[in-house]
């Protein structure tokens, strides 16, 4: 039997960490997670949340809707929600810099803060009744652990 040799990668500790959330009702066990594990390493945590894009999801028009105007409504409610998540967990100690709610499909969004934030580390859910990672479809979790460039923790909930 031929042994094949593995490229061991040289580990460090991360600076940056990054935390995304589904709004489900684990996602506060995520972020209290998420924030002591980056105390306890004195490393920087983000959390972030996608909100899907109305228009593309669509992927037609829809008349007499203000689509843009729809669009704003859940941002800024997913903001409210993220507070109150983040706050439910761990008080005051997430800041609004660091708390992130983007527009598009969560792996794309989750792909574009880890190269614009410089993330180290990723934190994920995994709900073990569903048979994925929390809030991807299975075919998105599977390419995703397949390509991921970054290390990553999935949490079962």
């Amino acid at each position: 039997m031929k042994m094949i040799k593995i490229k061991k990668p040289i580990v460090k500790k991360p600076q940056k960490i990054l935390c995304y959330i589904d709004f489900t009702k684990h996602s506060s066990y995520l972020v209290d997670y998420a924030y002591q594990l980056s105390k306890l390493i004195d490393a920087e945590l983000f959390v972030l949340h996608s909100v899907t894009d109305i228009k593309s999801a669509a992927g037609f028009y829809v008349p007499h809707i203000n689509t843009d105007k729809l669009e704003e409504e859940l941002i800024e409610a997913a903001k409210d929600k993220m507070y109150w998540i983040c706050n439910h967990a761990v008080g005051d100690k997430i800041d609004s810099d660091h708390r992130l709610i983007r527009r598009g499909i969560p792996i794309e969004v989750i792909n574009e803060v880890i190269e614009e934030k410089a993330i180290e580390l990723l934190i994920l859910s995994h709900e073990r009744s569903k048979g994925a990672l929390s809030g991807f479809r299975t075919d998105f979790a599977d390419k995703f652990m397949k390509h991921a460039s970054i290390p990553f923790v999935v949490l079962p909930v």
